[in-house]
C-alpha cells in the first residue's frame, strides 16, 4: 500500500524530497515514515526512535515532521552515543562536571539514548532560529 501512495504522487521518499521547500515542514503520515525507510534502506522500520519502531511510536502519538524524520538520531546510533559519553564520564574524575548538548535535537533521540545510559537529569531546549 505504501508504494501505491509514493507512486501515485510521483515521488521517492529519499533525502531529497524529505528536505525540499515543499516537504520539509509536514507532518509525515505513518506510510511516509516507512516509504522513507523502504527508498533509503530497504527497510520499513528503519526510523526507530525511543526505542519503538515507527508503527508503534505513531500509534502511541508522535509524530515527526519530514526533516525530522530524516535527520532524527536512530536508536541503534543513539545507543553506541549514550556508551560512549557514559565511558566518558565513568573515566573522569568525580568531581568533574559535565555537559551533554544535542545542537541538532529536533526529536531529542540523541539525548534520550544518552540519558539512558548515564544516569543524569536531562533539559532540552529546542529552537529554530
Amino acid at each position: 500500500m505504501s508504494a501505491q501512495h509514493a507512486d501515485s504522487r510521483g515521488h521517492k521518499y529519499d533525502r531529497a524530497f524529505l528536505l525540499s521547500d515543499g516537504k520539509r515542514n509536514q507532518v509525515m503520515e505513518l506510510w511516509e515514515v516507512q516509504q522513507f525507510g523502504i527508498d533509503s534502506f530497504s527497510d520499513p522500520e528503519y526510523v526507530c526512535i525511543y526505542g519503538m519502531s515507527p508503527t508503534e511510536w505513531y500509534r502511541r502519538g508522535v509524530r515527526l515532521l519530514a526533516r525530522t524524520t530524516l535527520e532524527a538520531v536512530r536508536d541503534r546510533l543513539g545507543d553506541m552515543i549514550g556508551k560512549d559519553v557514559a565511558s566518558v564520564i565513568h573515566n573522569s574524575p568525580p568531581t568533574t562536571t559535565f555537559a551533554v548538548i544535542d545542537p541538532f535535537a529536533g526529536s531529542c533521540n540523541g539525548l534520550w539514548g544518552t540519558a539512558r545510559h548515564e544516569s543524569m537529569g536531562a533539559v532540552t531546549w529546542h529552537s529554530h532560529c
